[in-house]
Protein backbone atom coordinates (compact mmCIF):
# COMPACT_ATOMS: atom_id res chain seq x y z
CA UNK A 1 0.00 0.00 0.00
CA UNK A 2 2.87 2.33 -0.56
CA UNK A 3 0.98 3.93 -3.47
CA UNK A 4 -0.21 6.84 -1.35
CA UNK A 5 3.21 7.72 0.03
CA UNK A 6 3.55 10.53 -2.52
CA UNK A 7 0.72 12.38 -0.76
CA UNK A 8 2.78 12.68 2.37
CA UNK A 9 6.12 13.81 0.96
CA UNK A 10 5.12 17.42 1.60
CA UNK A 11 3.14 17.05 4.81
CA UNK A 12 5.15 14.72 7.07
CA UNK A 13 7.66 16.88 8.85
CA UNK A 14 9.02 16.90 12.38
CA UNK A 15 7.00 20.02 13.17
CA UNK A 16 3.81 18.00 12.60
CA UNK A 17 4.43 15.99 15.77
CA UNK A 18 2.35 17.27 18.69
CA UNK A 19 3.60 16.73 22.23
CA UNK A 20 0.18 15.99 23.80
CA UNK A 21 -1.24 13.95 20.92
CA UNK A 22 -1.76 10.38 22.16
CA UNK A 23 -2.75 9.04 18.76
CA UNK A 24 -0.69 6.28 17.24
CA UNK A 25 -0.32 8.09 13.91
CA UNK A 26 -0.79 11.64 12.63
CA UNK A 27 -4.06 12.43 10.83
CA UNK A 28 -4.01 14.13 7.44
CA UNK A 29 -7.01 15.94 5.93
CA UNK A 30 -6.66 14.33 2.53
CA UNK A 31 -9.80 13.56 0.50
CA UNK A 32 -9.65 10.10 -1.04
CA UNK A 33 -12.50 8.50 -2.94
CA UNK A 34 -13.48 5.12 -1.51
CA UNK A 35 -16.17 2.46 -1.72
CA UNK A 36 -17.28 0.47 1.31
CA UNK A 37 -19.29 -2.72 1.77
CA UNK A 38 -20.56 -4.58 4.81
CA UNK A 39 -20.75 -8.15 3.44
CA UNK A 40 -23.20 -9.26 6.16
CA UNK A 41 -25.86 -6.55 5.82
CA UNK A 42 -25.00 -5.55 2.23
CA UNK A 43 -24.79 -1.88 3.30
CA UNK A 44 -22.56 -0.22 0.74
CA UNK A 45 -21.75 3.16 -0.70
CA UNK A 46 -19.23 5.60 -2.01
CA UNK A 47 -17.61 8.29 0.11
CA UNK A 48 -14.75 10.78 0.36
CA UNK A 49 -12.40 10.55 3.33
CA UNK A 50 -12.36 13.43 5.82
CA UNK A 51 -8.98 12.42 7.17
CA UNK A 52 -6.62 9.49 7.03
CA UNK A 53 -3.78 8.08 9.04
CA UNK A 54 -1.41 5.22 8.44
CA UNK A 55 -3.82 2.72 9.99
CA UNK A 56 -7.27 4.27 9.62
CA UNK A 57 -9.74 6.47 7.80
CA UNK A 58 -12.63 8.74 8.85
CA UNK A 59 -15.45 9.21 6.34
CA UNK A 60 -19.17 10.05 6.14
CA UNK A 61 -21.81 7.39 5.41
CA UNK A 62 -25.56 7.66 4.82
CA UNK A 63 -26.60 4.72 7.04
CA UNK A 64 -25.47 3.84 10.54
CA UNK A 65 -22.74 1.22 10.53
CA UNK A 66 -22.26 0.03 14.11
CA UNK A 67 -18.96 -0.12 15.96
CA UNK A 68 -17.25 -3.48 15.41
CA UNK A 69 -18.62 -4.01 11.90
CA UNK A 70 -16.14 -5.50 9.43
CA UNK A 71 -16.05 -3.64 6.11
CA UNK A 72 -14.44 -4.20 2.75
CA UNK A 73 -12.89 -1.00 1.37
CA UNK A 74 -11.64 -0.05 -2.05
CA UNK A 75 -9.59 3.17 -1.93
CA UNK A 76 -8.68 4.94 -5.15
CA UNK A 77 -5.10 6.08 -5.65
CA UNK A 78 -5.40 9.69 -6.90
CA UNK A 79 -2.13 9.39 -8.85
CA UNK A 80 -2.91 6.32 -10.93
CA UNK A 81 -5.71 4.12 -12.22
CA UNK A 82 -5.15 1.64 -9.42
CA UNK A 83 -7.02 1.13 -6.20
CA UNK A 84 -6.21 -0.36 -2.84
CA UNK A 85 -8.45 -3.07 -1.39
CA UNK A 86 -8.44 -3.48 2.35
CA UNK A 87 -10.54 -4.89 5.15
CA UNK A 88 -11.38 -2.57 8.01
CA UNK A 89 -13.22 -2.60 11.31
CA UNK A 90 -15.46 0.26 12.49
CA UNK A 91 -13.88 1.79 15.60
CA UNK A 92 -16.53 4.44 16.19
CA UNK A 93 -19.68 5.89 14.63
CA UNK A 94 -21.29 9.26 15.24
CA UNK A 95 -24.64 10.67 14.13
CA UNK A 96 -24.98 14.21 12.75
CA UNK A 97 -28.13 16.16 11.99
CA UNK A 98 -27.50 18.89 9.42
CA UNK A 99 -30.91 20.61 9.68
CA UNK A 100 -34.30 20.49 11.36
CA UNK A 101 -35.44 17.47 9.38
CA UNK A 102 -34.58 13.84 10.15
CA UNK A 103 -33.77 13.43 6.45
CA UNK A 104 -30.77 15.70 7.00
CA UNK A 105 -29.11 13.03 9.15
CA UNK A 106 -25.79 11.50 8.20
CA UNK A 107 -23.18 9.49 10.02
CA UNK A 108 -19.44 9.62 10.24
CA UNK A 109 -17.36 6.56 11.03
CA UNK A 110 -13.76 5.86 11.87
CA UNK A 111 -12.30 2.58 10.66
CA UNK A 112 -9.07 0.79 11.47
CA UNK A 113 -7.40 -1.00 8.58
CA UNK A 114 -6.89 -4.64 9.48
CA UNK A 115 -4.03 -5.76 7.26
CA UNK A 116 -1.99 -2.94 5.81
CA UNK A 117 -1.17 0.70 6.36
CA UNK A 118 -1.93 3.35 3.77
CA UNK A 119 1.66 4.60 3.58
Amino acid sequence: MKLLSRLFEFTRKERDIFVNDRREAKRYGIPLKLNYLDPLTKIHGESISRDISKHGIRFPVSSLIPKGTALELVIEDPYSNTSIASKAKVSWAEKFVAGDDAEDTFYEIGVRLLKKGLY
